[in-house]
């Protein structure tokens, strides 16, 4: 009886190890997000795939269907009717305009202006031509490109969609943005997503390597997923806690079957 117990033991413990390591050795391929036929543990510096072909900072452009969010830095009333009771300086907040299928926008007091194709300082510049021109004295346009954002997950601190607000947006502004790395990031792999959904460029980097600075490809550009997946050894530790539990559960009802059987003979 003993000698039987303990060796029923013995195999539920070696099979539950044998289970935990064949999982770990397939666990990156199974847990990490956004799978591709090039994934590696790290890269030197940068490696692109599927380089894209549309003209640098295509995707930071404006294009119709694009919502622009304006107000003029100095007086927003003579842009928008203020709410009663407000004044310019609890104001100052945008307002959201969206480019037509011809690439315009249509403005108060000034009509319309065409805007597909700048960038959003070009499109400040030329609204703001327009309203000296046309009304307003000396004015101070800020434009930004409402939907023009990039979506952030993986081992940060703040996943989530953040706004492009200025042209020279960077890889390490948005690191900085999401408030850094957790401990169990893979620091040598991190994947930007970008372009066309279907068919997307991919650019793979290692975070270890400060010559990633300098690559010009890590300018973001609108709609860009970038993905920091976990460390191997993060990622066994919680498979191993997964298969304790497990290992646990089954010595539980191993014992419970055993005192049954012990009973009842």
């Amino acid at each position: 009886m003993n000698y039987n117990r303990l060796s029923l033991t013995t195999t539920l413990i070696f099979i539950g190890f044998a289970v935990f390591f064949l999982s770990s050795c397939s666990f990156k391929g199974r847990q990490a997000l956004l799978k591709t036929p090039y994934d590696a543990d790290t890269v030197k510096t940068v490696r692109v795939i599927n380089s894209n072909t549309e003209a640098p900072g295509y995707y930071n452009l404006i294009k119709p269907e694009d919502e622009l969010a304006i107000r003029n830095v100095q007086d927003m009333s003579l842009i928008v009717k203020l709410p009663e009771g407000a004044n310019n300086n609890t104001a100052q907040t945008y307002t959201t305009f969206k480019v037509d299928a011809n690439g315009e926008i249509v403005l108060p007091k000034i009509g319309t202006i065409k805007v597909a194709g700048l960038n959003r300082s070009q499109a400040a510049k030329a609204i703001q031509k327009a309203y000296e021109t046309k009304e307003l004295n000396a004015p101070l346009i800020d434009v930004r490109i409402a939907n023009a954002y990039v979506v952030m997950l993986g081992e940060v601190s703040r996943q989530g969609k953040y706004i492009i607000e200025r042209e020279d947006y960077q890889l390490i502004d948005l690191l900085a943005d999401a408030g850094g790395l957790t401990p169990n990031a893979n620091n040598k792999m991190l994947r930007i997503f970008r372009g066309d959904r279907a068919n997307p460029e991919i650019i793979m980097v290692n975070l270890n390597d400060y010559n990633f600075l300098k690559d010009p490809k890590l300018k973001l550009q609108a709609k860009d997923v970038i993905y920091i997946e976990p460390r191997r050894a993060a990622a066994n530790s919680q498979n191993f806690q997964a298969y304790s539990t497990f290992i646990q559960i089954g010595f539980v009802v191993v014992n419970t079957l055993l005192l049954i059987y012990s009973i009842t003979k």
